[in-house]
């Protein structure tokens, strides 16, 4: 079968970069505000929204340069580099289902693990700790933005169930 690569959409790349730096500069804002005003509290604020948003501005800024895939789908598996906790390659073996799932009004594609550590376990640092932090608000072990990908939920969901079924008859390992 052949292979389906999904790039990150964009638009939104570009929007959560801008969304980013405006956080960062109300973060400098704010611990600025807080050295002068001798608020402790507002110095703290500032100094914690330019450090996440900062990373995360970095983030959206180095995949718009590198341009690489969110997602792969092959006769491996998924490969989701689709955000910073992104697994990576997860096999076909590893997987026990799908399902769209909703946080908030965002909604995800969720897979569901055999092992539902194995996407802990891989993990090291701070992705660890926040993928350990995930798994009390989701059930799924992996959510895959689908909104930020560069096609349609339906095609995506096509792929993904001819592959499974095939791993499932046992047509490819």
């Amino acid at each position: 079968m052949n292979e389906l690569v999904i790039y990150p959409k964009r638009g939104r790349m570009i929007g959560f970069g801008i969304l980013s730096l405006l956080f960062v500069i109300l973060g400098i804002i704010f611990y600025n505000v807080g050295l002068i005003e001798d608020d402790l509290t507002l110095t703290v604020i500032g100094f914690l929204l330019v450090l996440i948003f900062g990373f995360c501005l970095f983030y959206y800024i180095k995949v718009l340069i590198k341009r690489k895939p969110a997602l792969i789908i092959s006769d491996e598996g998924i490969s989701d580099y689709s955000s910073y906790l992104g697994p990576g390659l997860i096999r076909w073996d590893e997987i026990e289902g799908f399902e769209f799932v909703r946080f908030g009004s965002q909604q995800f594609l969720g897979i569901y693990t055999k092992d539902p550590e194995l996407i802990i376990n891989r993990a090291s640092g701070l992705r660890r700790v926040i993928n350990r932090m995930n798994k009390g608000l989701i059930n799924t072990q992996v959510n895959i933005m689908v909104k930020n990908l560069d096609c349609s939920s339906e095609d995506l969901v096509e792929t993904i169930n001819s592959y499974f079924v095939n791993k499932e008859n046992n047509e490819y390992v």
